[in-house]
């Protein structure tokens, strides 16, 4: 019995609530396992998980290794309302909020800490779980204490710091897919007073999706090293610090494509051409370049997206933190962190398209994009009038971004009649003018018809778009203890956040396209040179279109296939401000009640609180910068935390009401050029309710069973946007109400169930575990038509409900401190949905993205 007490801890934190049981030698081997304290910092100060009033979820760094989580993103298996999708781009949503597009002038909704540090981009926040201590999971917005004000919640990551005696590890594994990972870490202590440790981190796997063109994609290439230090200055100071290196040489998934809308505007809906088609009467290179690349024509993990896609995603990141812990008397401490990211976006990736292996559309990431970020947080907290906590305290950071972007599409055509009704909407269009030359050569064309090439879609926009950004908070939170067994806490938060952005656009010259076109081959005649609008003397059986994007294409061989014309610079500096107050009661039920019952701690609490994200600037077209305003976020929160039968079993339930104004939202619009773009506007309102359970029980010394559950309605009260077809086509604004639609991208439902059993032999210690995940399933729509398609075929639009099981077996020897384990993570060998979007208005697809399939594999673990 002495043997297997000496494993318990390590097993029972492999669960949601990051807890321990203990059991005595002398209690015998049917003793009753009992859980123990949690610590937690959801408050900023250390205190017991269940007597803290937030919805809070805490695993150690122990559970994530026996759960084999290796990244941020498998958190999502077992964290309530928890969502992560690492596809074409890294999203974290809490209870339905999040962000969904990667670019630069988007705050995350969810942040991200490492030892206090706020990492700004989410592109820098799925990080790999290397020497973590712990990592808690706040929901619900994060409106007062931490560093970055936010609407959905927080990831905090806590790593372990180095200590006076040596603790080292070394970690390796191999697995399919040629999967190679080596994960150490080392103490090394300098002297009575200066410690150091130093972790790294190697992760390689072969991608999974086989696509045509020969590219792996969805592999793994990650590189990392943390090297820290703690200093015991004096009685009262510590120093910590950390230096943080990444490197990442991986693919991103590729997709596939599904045809949604037949009425999109890029299939039938403008009635345009694309090169290849050559019969104006039954166009289908667009359909066709979709189908190509559909599920059900490719076999099982293979895609066709085509040469022209970048799926490599490469970047660079430094991560410097430093913290100065001060404890200033018995009553007061003072902390002061100080953090520095540098990272670096190595492109060009390809963002976004339409989904087939031909370059139709292209959405490119250009040149290296930067990031810097230096952030200053300082907190006084401590003790006054003897019953009252308090923390108080300002966050400073200034950052700044840049990127280049590339939105590119190929010269389209057109019969004449579409033609007149195609450009009817642009400014200083002569109707009369272009129908008469219409006709004139439409005689010299046998047939009676004129193919018609024009850059009626943008042919170029490249976009130079550099933001630099401040964030000033104030912050004070303050718990009174009014009894032993009720506390009340009142706190508010003053953010001011300043955005100056400096955006650059250049277009392709229309002009220079129809001369360079017109040049190269006659039969290219100018009809609106300014519109790069030409009739070509022939047939469209000779595909016209071909003809003229190929020329171009020998002229620009780059990533920008046509010439630019003169630049237009925007400028626009806005601040936003906003201050966020809350307010909880929490009571923890007396032993005096308790004695006797089935209960042997309970607390009570309930919440109301505030969020709030920043406004931006973004490029939108050709009218420069335009501003969408913050998001800011009520939250009513009840809960209830309760540990029973004699602790070994651990129940909290949360249940909240949020009220969300001005929602980030990214949709599809047109400038004043009667250009589409892709850009953001805020939902006027909508309510998000729900109900989260996380239940732990140990049936018995050797067993321990975890269960988790989360429930959401969310819905739009306010949801105005304008019809894209009438837009379009005419430039007229109809307005469509979207309030009835799904949010995107959230479940409705989530839920986990994990068992652990320990068996103790004369070879030593196995531990076999299974855990099970199932998320409902997901709207993945962009617009009103991605919803209507949806409401004729759901997988138009959504994401297939799914079950995830995995399964491990460790094995502990009873010396060297070694174990073994083998793996298998989906062992169904699942096939469902990570993310992309739908988007039935514009372009008419729905782009999706596998998980992973089937992964296995053995590890080793070595202590020293």
């Amino acid at each position: 019995m002495d043997r297997l007490k000496h494993y318990c801890l390590p097993f029972v934190v492999a669960f949601p609530f990051s807890y321990a049981f203990s059991v005595s030698a002398q209690e015998g081997a049917n003793a009753q396992p009992r859980l123990e304290e949690v610590v937690v910092t959801a408050r900023k100060r250390e205190e017991s998980i269940q007597e803290t009033p937030v919805a809070v979820t805490a695993l150690s760094g122990e559970s994530l290794r026996d759960r084999g989580i290796l990244a941020v993103e498998e958190l999502s298996k077992s964290v309530p309302s928890l969502q992560i999708n690492n596809s074409t781009s890294p999203q974290i949503f809490i209870r339905g909020i999040g962000q969904r597009a990667p670019f630069a002038r988007f705050d995350p909704s969810v942040s991200v800490y490492l030892d206090g540090i706020f990492i700004p981009r989410p592109d820098g926040q799925l990080l790999d779980t290397i020497d973590v201590s712990s990592v808690q999971v706040l929901r619900g917005p994060q409106g007062t204490l931490f560093g970055k004000n936010n609407t959905g919640g927080a990831l905090v990551f806590t790593l372990k710091k180095p200590g006076e005696d040596a603790d080292s590890y070394v970690e390796a594994s191999v697995g399919n897919y040629n999967e190679q990972r080596i994960q150490a870490a080392f103490d090394v202590p300098v002297s009575d007073d200066f410690y150091t440790r130093f972790s790294f981190n190697s992760r390689r796997r072969d991608g999974f999706l086989k696509d045509a063109t020969g590219r792996e994609n969805q592999s793994i290439d990650r590189l990392s090293a943390i090297l820290q230090s703690r200093w015991i200055a004096s009685e009262g100071l510590t120093v910590d610090g950390f230096a943080f290196v990444g490197k990442i040489r991986e693919n991103f998934p590729s997709y596939h494509c599904r045809i949604t809308n037949e009425d999109a505007l890029f299939v039938n809906g403008l009635g345009i051409l694309w090169p290849g088609d050559t019969d104006p009467n039954n166009p289908s290179a667009y359909v066709d370049n979709c189908n190509a690349n559909r599920r059900s024509a490719q076999g099982d993990l293979r895609t066709n997206q085509g040469d022209s896609q970048r799926q490599q995603k490469d970047q660079d990141e430094l991560m410097l933190g430093l913290t100065f812990d001060y404890q200033l008397s018995d009553s007061h401490n003072l902390k002061a962190i100080i953090g520095y990211r540098d990272a670096t976006k190595i492109n060009p990736q390809t963002t976004a398209d339409e989904g087939g292996p031909a370059e139709f559309l292209r959405a490119d990431l250009l040149g290296d994009s930067e990031q810097e970020s230096l952030t200053l947080e300082v907190q006084l907290s401590g003790l006054i009038f003897e019953d009252v906590d308090y923390t108080a305290g300002l966050f400073v950071q200034n950052e700044f971004k840049s990127e280049r972007f590339n939105t590119a599409n190929p010269l389209i055509g057109s019969e004449p009649v579409n033609f007149l009704g195609l450009f009817a909407g642009q400014q200083g269009f002569d109707a009369g003018a272009v129908t008469d030359l219409l006709n004139s050569l439409t005689g010299l064309v046998p047939g009676g018809t004129v193919p018609l090439v024009a850059g009626a879609l943008p042919l170029a926009t490249v976009q130079d778009f550099d933001i630099d950004g401040e964030t000033i908070a104030a912050f004070a939170q303050a718990t009174w203890h009014v009894t032993r067994d009720w506390e009340v806490t009142f706190g508010g938060r003053y953010t001011q956040e300043t955005r100056d952005s400096y955006l650059v656009t250049r277009s392709a010259d229309l002009a220079e396209v129809t001369s360079i076109v017109s040049g190269a081959d006659p039969r290219f005649v100018p009809v609106l040179p300014d519109m790069g609008a030409m009739a070509f003397l022939g047939r469209w059986s000779q595909d016209p279109l071909t003809i003229a994007n190929n020329i171009l294409r020998e002229r620009f061989p780059g990533d920008i296939r046509a010439p630019l014309g003169a630049p237009k610079v925007d400028t626009r500096e806005d601040t936003f401000r906003q201050f966020t107050p809350m307010l909880s009661s929490a009571y923890l039920v007396p032993d005096t009640i308790l004695d006797g019952t089935w209960l042997n701690s309970a607390m009570i609490y309930g919440t109301w609180s505030n969020g709030f994200k920043s406004g931006f600037q973004e490029p939108f077209g050709l009218d420069g910068l335009s501003v969408v305003e913050p998001e800011e976020l009520e939250n009513r929160e009840l809960g209830i935390k309760i540990d029973a039968l004699e602790q070994s079993l651990r129940v909290n339930i949360a249940a909240y009401s949020m009220t969300f104004k001005n929602m980030h939202l990214i949709t599809v619009n047109v400038d004043s050029n009667n250009t589409l773009v892709v850009g953001s506007q805020n939902a006027g309102e909508s309510v998000i309710e729900g109900a989260e359970l996380e239940v732990v029980w140990f049936p018995s010394a050797d067993a321990v069973l975890n269960f988790t559950y989360s429930s959401n309605d969310y819905r739009f009260e306010e949801f105005m946007d304008n019809d894209l077809k009438s837009l379009a086509l005419r430039g007229e604004r109809v307005p469509i109400d979207r309030s009835d639609e799904d949010f995107a991208v959230s479940p409705d439902t989530t839920a986990s169930l994990g068992f652990q059993y320990l068996i103790d032999t004369r070879y030593g210690l196995f531990t076999p575990r299974v855990d099970i995940s199932y998320k409902s399933e997901i709207y993945l729509g962009l617009d009103r038509g991605a919803w209507e398609s949806a409401k004729e075929n759901k997988a138009n639009a959504y994401a297939d409900a799914y079950f995830l099981v995995d399964a491990r077996v460790k094995w502990d020897l009873d010396r060297d401190d070694l174990s073994v384990s083998i793996y298998a993570k989906n062992l169904l060998d699942e096939r469902y949905d990570i993310g992309a979007v739908s988007a039935g208005d514009s372009i008419g697809t729905f782009t999706r993205v596998l998980g992973d399939p089937r992964t296995y594999g053995i590890e080793m673990r070595k202590t020293f």
